[in-house]
Formats: structure tokens, sequence, C-alpha cells
């Protein structure tokens, strides 16, 4: 009796403003629980592609406790595809420049809705929209959004030139990095030792631009590494520098390049030692050319004085010339 008496108590505590308040967070309570029904799950756009390849979009969904009404897909705000099981014909196409479905790619029922983009184009790059929609009588909406760049993707990695073997303590090393023409521009990097080169070291990066026939702007830059050679462990220690240049295209790694080198920096005092070295060899082979040609010279001399001897002592008969 005690608890009854304390709940009838307490609910006479209760005005219209707590009654109210009540039924508004109830119902509150129930619509956030039926908006959860419905669930867009995931939508894959690809970020940046290649205008020879084909874009793959795809949509997934969860429907819930609701029976799928449409499934559209939207080009910058313009519909070119709606998927519609309730209403015949199920698949509808609508023209959007830069848009062109490929035959027989759409495949789309309760849980997924996805098409193939073939024939893309400059104007192909875009924002990409799924919306999926309940049926009556609520027809509730649930979409998502992302952004495709239709390009020209690099080929083949980038090229290091300048690189000359080897270098030595106070040298000057200027290496290039040149990247494959692309659409957009490459972001060049240059590593050290697996470590990023210090901006001072670096010149700004060059963009050499130029047109192909699709209308593509097409890049190709280039980013020139400087060094002076004047670290002071290079005077008793040789080293080998490994360079790594990466062609980098929007943070994508799916489309990263990249094009390593090896630099050999002789200590100081190597180079020292290979050039004394170098030297001994170079004047003891002059010297023992240089003896070589004094015998063989007086050999020489010997030899002609001895022939005009016999050839004296032949034409003029003389009798002290023996010739046994």
């Amino acid at each position: 009796m005690l608890i009854a008496r304390d709940y009838w108590i307490n609910w006479k505590g209760f005005n219209m403003n707590s009654v109210q308040f009540f039924i508004a967070a109830l119902l509150a309570t129930i619509d956030i629980h039926l908006n959860q029904a419905l669930n867009l799950s995931n939508l894959s756009v690809p970020r940046i592609i290649d205008a020879g390849q084909k874009a793959k979009l795809f949509c997934s969904y969860e429907m819930g406790n609701r029976t799928l009404n449409s499934v559209k897909w939207y080009k910058d705000g313009q519909e070119f595809f709606r998927y519609s099981p309730l209403t015949p014909p199920t698949t509808n196409w609508f023209p959007v420049k830069g848009v062109t479905i490929a035959d027989g790619s759409s495949h789309c029922n309760q849980f997924i809705c996805n098409v193939e983009l073939e024939k893309l184009n400059v104007h192909s790059s875009g924002s990409y929209r799924c919306e999926v929609s309940g049926d009556a009588p609520e027809f509730k909406l649930i979409d998502k959004t992302a952004n495709m760049t239709v390009g020209v993707l690099p080929k083949f990695d980038p090229s290091i030139s300048g690189i000359v073997h080897p270098y030595r303590y106070g040298d000057f090393l200027a290496v290039n990095c040149s990247s494959d023409w692309s659409n957009p521009a490459a972001t060049l990097t240059w590593y050290i030792n697996n470590k990023t080169a210090p901006l001072n070291s670096l010149q700004p990066q060059i963009n050499e631009i130029t047109r192909n026939i699709a209308g593509f702007m097409l890049y190709a830059s280039s980013l020139q590494l400087r060094i002076n050679i004047d670290d002071p462990r290079f005077i008793t220690k040789s080293e080998i520098l490994e360079l790594k240049c990466v062609s980098d295209i929007m943070g994508i790694a799916s489309v990263r390049r990249e094009k390593k080198a090896r630099v050999t920096i002789l200590a100081l005092r190597d180079a020292g030692h290979k050039q004394r070295l170098l030297g001994q060899g170079n004047n003891g082979d002059a010297a023992n050319t240089g003896g070589s040609c004094v015998r063989i010279g007086t050999i020489h001399h010997y030899i002609c004085w001895l022939c005009f001897l016999l050839f004296t002592c032949w034409s003029l008969q003389l009798p002290n010339c023996h010739w046994s």
C-alpha cells in the first residue's frame, strides 16, 4: 500500500507539460528507430580513374522493415539512372553530359545497385550521389555522395638524371627527377636514405604543359635536388646515399610511382689515398718506360757502331780484320 501510495503521489505531481514532454520523447524515439531501419551502408566511387578505364559505382543499403521504392544515381545533381522495382520499367537511363552507362552493366535489387560507366572524358569528373527511398506512406530518403576525378594517369615510373660517380667531400650534387605525363599534375618528393629531403635542397617544381587529343591538359613535372657534400662525416667515412623520387597524385597510394638511385660518396681520406696510388702507379710506369727506352737506345747504338766497323774493314781490306 505504501508503494502504491507513493506512486500515486508522484503521478499527481505530473503536470500537462510533463505529459506532453513524455509523449514527444516517445514519438521521437519511435521515429529514430524507424529511421535507423533504412540505412545506406556503403557507397563506392573511384576517387581518381584513368580515362581509358571503366568506372564502377557501387551502392549498398539495408531496408529493414521497409519496401524499396527506388534507387537513383546522380552526377552533379542530375539524375542519370533509376531503379524502381515497383514501377515498370524497372530501370531507366537519362542523358547527362560525361555519363555513359555500359550496356548490361547495371545490377540492382533489394540490397545493392551497381552501374558501370564507360567512355570517360573530361566531363565525367564530378560529384556522384546514390539516393535510396522507401515506399509509401513515408517515402523515407537516404543518400550519400562521393567525388570522382577522371584524368590521365602516368604509365611509367619517374626518371632520375644527372648522377655522376663517384662524389667526394666538397663536391656539389645536382640530380633531377622527371615524372611521366599525367592529369592531374604529379607532385614530386625527394627522399635521402628514406628521409624527406630538406626544403632548402630543392628547386621549385616545374610543370610543363601540353594538350592531347582527348582535351586533357597533360603535365610533366620535374624537381631538382641540390646538395653540397660538406658534411664533416665525409672527411673520414665513405657512404652510399639512397636517393628516391616519388611521384604522387592526390595522395592516392594506388597511383603512386617511385624511382630509386644510389650515389657513392668517397671520404676525403679515401679519395686522397686513391689519388696517391694512381699517381705512384703512373710515375712508376713512366720510369719503367723511360728505362726501357734508354736500354733499347744503347743497344741500338752499339749495333750501329759495330756494323760501321765491319763495313770499313771490308772496304779497306785491313789485315787486322778477321771474320773468324
